[in-house]
């Protein structure tokens, strides 16, 4: 009771470094809120191989959606949800939900402040089972919630028309309510001198970057205190109105635990962006770093009816960075609004050092007056730099959803996930769902949803298999 009390108090913390100053000083409000109240059934909850349990769970989840602006010198964007569950044995349980972006300017045109904060679920283990929803999420013992805001001040300047200057300092914290992952603090600067207006063809800028992270010493949690240091000359060309040309150089200074003998050095990048048309757009690259070649690739393309994006990209990261990242979205590819709350744990090395990511992306989206069809996936290949030995996590969704009459919609897909650890054990999850959903109003609505998930797993005891029914209540205020 004591912890969960902690998560709640630490939740409304996180939301008022975000929303309350704004709440002070916002000119012009937009909110838009709303409660879900559902009844889940599953034939395994537990999620056991060989002794299932079935059970009820019912869930009630309201959210809020705060935006607006107090007059130009604030800006300001939540969206927050707190689902809590209460099931037939007397297990419940309440989880938070957080995405908060605000900014304030402080010095008309120079000194500006952001303040951000997240709060989301995440696996300790990423190659244990948690579960595919909040529900089986709450209840595993291999969950935990981030917490974590940053707040940013920052200079702007400009050299007449030859450069303009940004001078940003950052801290932010970021704690976890299970203790085998690591509460860390991160502070860094940024410096940025970039080409003014003078130069049309030819630009230039000139960055730096330091970066400090301090983990807190606990007897279950890894310690790491990374020190990242960087100065990069950037240079840029552009040929014609559809092609430019983009290079930089620079050396990194870097101090964190690694089994390489030298985690420093010269570096640089070369590439080209490409837009043939307002609709596509081509960047790719080459470079160098220590640990190895950095080819980027990122692709844009964008009609209409259909929405594609594709990159690959190899980067030095750490899993409380990756942790962060998973946020929570209301827009789909093509600006429709969808359940604020849907975001799903982020796959990350359960060590908190630096790590190598090399990563493929891709997702291709099409939408008829009636149906859209998306195809997602992700490939990542992580090297923690503490062993050098690469996990490999792999996930691909189908989704198609449907129209059937003005009052009744479809929705279908099917979910594969895979991982491999440096021991040679590989998981796999496949997961199908579908639904149908009716508005009962012009502020309601009511759905009806089934799931079906298998999951092998070379861990005793870790697969399953689980059939889930849930019907759900919403509305809008």
């Amino acid at each position: 009771m004591q912890k969960r009390w902690n998560d709640i108090i630490r939740y409304f913390v996180a939301v008022s470094l975000v929303g309350l100053p704004c709440a002070v000083l916002a000119g012009q409000w937009r909110v838009n809120s709303g409660v879900g109240v559902s009844e889940r059934y599953s034939d395994n909850d537990n999620l056991s191989a060989t002794d299932k349990k079935d059970k009820f769970v019912t869930v009630v989840s309201p959210d809020i959606s705060l935006s607006g602006n107090g007059g130009g010198k604030i800006t300001y964007d939540v969206l927050a949800s707190l689902t809590h569950h209460e099931s037939s044995d007397g297990g419940d349980s309440t989880n938070p939900s957080l995405n908060g972006n605000a900014n304030a300017e402080l010095i008309d045109q120079v000194l500006f402040f952001d303040v951000s904060s997240t709060i989301n679920q995440n696996r300790v283990d990423p190659f244990r089972s948690t579960g595919d929803d909040d529900v089986s999420r709450s209840s595993s013992d291999n969950v935990t919630t981030t917490y974590s805001y940053t707040l940013s001040p920052y200079l702007v300047g400009r050299i007449n028309s030859f450069a303009n200057l940004e001078l940003r300092y950052s801290y932010d914290e970021q704690w976890n309510s299970e203790s085998d992952v690591s509460d860390s603090s991160r502070q860094a600067v940024a410096f940025n001198l970039n080409s003014g207006s003078d130069f049309a063809i030819f630009d230039w800028g000139l960055v730096g970057n330091y970066s400090k992270v301090d983990t807190d010493d606990d007897e279950n949690a890894q310690s790491n205190n990374d020190e990242l240091k960087s100065a990069d000359l950037r240079l840029g060309y552009r040929v014609n109105r559809k092609l430019r040309l983009r290079g930089s150089v620079g050396r990194e200074w870097n101090d964190f635990n690694s089994v390489r003998s030298d985690v420093d050095g010269e570096r640089w990048d070369f590439g080209m962006i490409w837009t043939p048309n307002k609709r596509t757009t081509v960047d790719i690259g080459y470079g160098e770093r220590f640990f190895g070649n950095t080819p980027t690739v990122d692709i844009s393309y964008r009609r209409k009816k259909s929405v594609f994006t594709a990159s690959y990209v190899k980067e030095l990261t750490d899993a409380r960075t990756l942790r962060s990242e998973q946020g929570i979205f209301d827009e789909d590819p093509f600006g429709n609004p969808i359940d604020p709350t849907t975001g799903d744990p982020i796959f990350a090395f359960p060590d908190d050092g630096q790590i190598v990511d090399e990563r493929i992306s891709f997702s291709w989206s099409r939408q008829g007056k009636r149906t859209t069809l998306t195809w997602s996936g992700d490939h990542s290949v992580q090297e923690p730099q503490s062993s050098r030995e690469d996990v490999v996590f792999i996930s691909s969704s189908l989704e198609l959803s449907r129209r059937l009459t003005s009052k009744l919609s479809f929705d279908t897909s099917v979910d594969w996930e895979n991982q491999e650890n440096e021991l040679g054990e590989e998981f796999e999850t496949w997961r199908f769902n579908m639904g149908l959903s009716r508005p009962l109003g012009s502020k309601s609505n009511v759905s009806l949803r089934y799931t079906y998930t298998d999951r092998d797993s070379d861990l005793a005891d870790d697969g399953y298999e689980e059939n889930r029914v849930i019907l759900n209540y919403n509305i809008r205020f």
